[in-house]
């Protein structure tokens, strides 16, 4: 397999392999180890999935969580003046909440949950066919638009901290696939967000990765890049006992002292 192929190939793979994970896990019951054979019972249809019970009431779900936020008074945060389309989608995205934090058969689910399988099964195909450095080079290229203008912006003058946000709180490829995180000024600590589904997708023999293996071959090499597209440099802790990653970002030493 050529390497133009095998990244066509990825791409169009990663949806089909995504939707083996999310069918095939569910399909294990809590008390039943994998590979114990058939169900003790076969369930109807409509006990296969989760039911949020608000089905076809999004929008009025949308709006008393609007009428609660704007009860709540937030400080500093997004504006709020919710239209209706808004409001709607909302409800939507809170349903959808509902029915992934219910869903605990066979693990706890997490509102990441289907991202870090994509990701998962997307590096899982990268590492078996030995091509992890070209799909980090791909992420960069796709991502070079966004991050060479924040670089422009630092290096007209702009504060070095515009760096660490544009790789991680500005953009919801870091914020929806990591749920804890911490930043304080070019410093941002973060919890890898792999270990949770590998605890499952593991045993199921759908992935060999490990959270220590993607911090290695993936993460770090990663954010280095992006970091260097920017005219940046990171420092990136090694993984500690909890799962979690210290990354401090820098400008170089001779950019630095020429500002």
């Amino acid at each position: 397999m050529n390497t133009r192929h095998a990244q066509n190939h990825l791409r169009g793979t990663t949806a089909t392999l995504l939707c083996s994970v999310l069918f095939a896990v569910p399909a294990i019951a809590a008390d039943r180890p994998a590979g114990a054979g058939k169900p003790k019972e076969i369930p109807t249809p409509s006990a296969f999935y989760e039911h949020t019970g608000f089905d076809g009431r999004e929008a009025q779900l949308g709006a008393a969580i609007v009428e609660a936020i704007r009860k709540t008074k937030p400080e500093n945060g997004e504006g709020l003046n919710f239209n209706p389309a808004q409001t709607e989608m909302l409800g939507l995205a809170v349903a959808k909440a509902i029915k992934t934090i219910s869903n605990d058969t066979p693990y706890q689910h997490e509102m990441n949950d289907a991202l870090v399988k994509a990701h998962l099964t997307a590096i899982q195909f990268a590492k078996d066919n030995n091509m992890i450095p070209q799909m980090i080079e791909h992420e960069v290229k796709t991502q070079l638009p966004m991050i060479a203008r924040v670089g422009k912006m630092i290096q007209g003058g702009g504060s070095p901290e515009l760096g660490v946000i544009a790789l991680t709180e500005r953009t919801a490829c870091f914020y929806q696939l990591v749920q804890n995180y911490k930043r304080d000024g070019m410093t941002i600590r973060w919890q890898a967000p792999y270990a949770n589904v590998l605890a499952v997708t593991r045993q199921l023999g759908q992935h060999d990765l490990t959270n220590e293996e993607i911090h290695q071959i993936w993460t770090i090499p990663l954010m280095t890049k992006q970091a260097q597209a920017m005219g940046m440099e990171v420092e990136i802790s090694p993984l500690s006992a909890d799962g979690w990653v210290t990354m401090t970002m820098k400008q170089p030493a001779k950019v630095a002292a020429n500002n």
